[in-house]
């Protein structure tokens, strides 16, 4: 079974409060990975396989500009 992980560990992941993680859940959904929704249950759940591949695509690699030397 793979590992679920809650509000507070989202919050230490992507160093955001509580808050800012309901409010974006409400207003842009789109800027979090997908979460579990359980029936029955308000609680705030995220498989961490999920939250894992949606960081790294996440991820921006930097490009190396030349340095103009005068």
């Amino acid at each position: 079974m793979q590992k679920i992980i809650g509000i507070n560990e989202m919050c230490n992941l992507l160093q955001k409060t509580e808050r800012t993680i309901r409010e974006d859940i409400r207003r842009k959904p789109q800027c979090l990975p997908p979460r579990i929704v359980v029936p029955g249950s308000s609680r705030l759940l995220w498989f961490e396989s999920d939250v894992e591949q949606w960081l790294s695509s996440c991820r921006v690699i930097s490009r190396q500009y030349p340095v103009n030397r005068v």
